[in-house]
């Protein structure tokens, strides 16, 4: 039985691969779920063809599969800024709850981007806002493209973080104000 060189490779450098995806990826879950799949990956290509590499073969499918996840998450971050801006509207006029939550959400999104590191900021916003591509963003801040897409995915991570703390932290005062009622002689009294 011929002997995988890709699972030598994974078996061996598995601690490594996974503190490697730590850099794009928080979630433990993710990052298993990362490294499991680019071994499955590499697997498969070593069984059609000969990996002179396996490590480096095996790390790069992982980064790009750890890259291709945070850009579908930043799409979807995307898209959530269009619809909070009101850039995907195709039906008549939002009612004015929504278009108040909208403008909230988009105020919320700008705090996170402002309290981004300066060159994680510009990087950030010069892909989001204005939809340069990675090679464009690091021409014009001097920086190489593999720190375009750190500043990125850091970017979109803390802006992620910081505004599900907010709305949590805007749900429980929500909650404890409902749970406040004031009785009749003005007194505070908890439902």
């Amino acid at each position: 039985m011929k002997v995988s060189s890709i699972s030598d490779a994974f078996i061996q450098h598995q601690v490594f691969l996974r503190r490697f995806l730590r850099r794009f990826l928080v979630d433990p879950r993710d990052v298993e779920d990362i490294s499991q799949e680019a071994y499955l990956r590499a697997f498969q290509a070593e069984q059609s063809d000969v990996v002179r590499s396996p490590k480096a073969f095996l790390f790069r499918i992982a980064r790009n599969l750890a890259l291709n996840e945070l850009s579908r998450r930043s799409r979807a971050l995307t898209d959530c800024i269009d619809e909070a801006s009101g850039a995907g509207e195709d039906t008549g006029s939002p009612c004015l709850e929504e278009q108040l939550q909208s403008e909230q959400r988009l105020a919320l999104f700008c705090r996170a981007a402002a309290r981004l590191p300066p060159q994680c900021r510009r990087a950030f916003l010069m892909r989001k806002v204005y939809g340069y591509t990675h090679r464009e963003i690091a021409e014009k801040l001097g920086v190489s493209t593999s720190t375009v897409e750190k500043h990125i995915a850091t970017g979109l991570y803390r802006c992620s973080q910081f505004m599900a703390a907010m709305e949590r932290e805007d749900e429980n005062s929500s909650s404890r104000e409902n749970a406040t009622v004031v009785d009749v002689q003005g007194r505070k009294a908890c439902v």
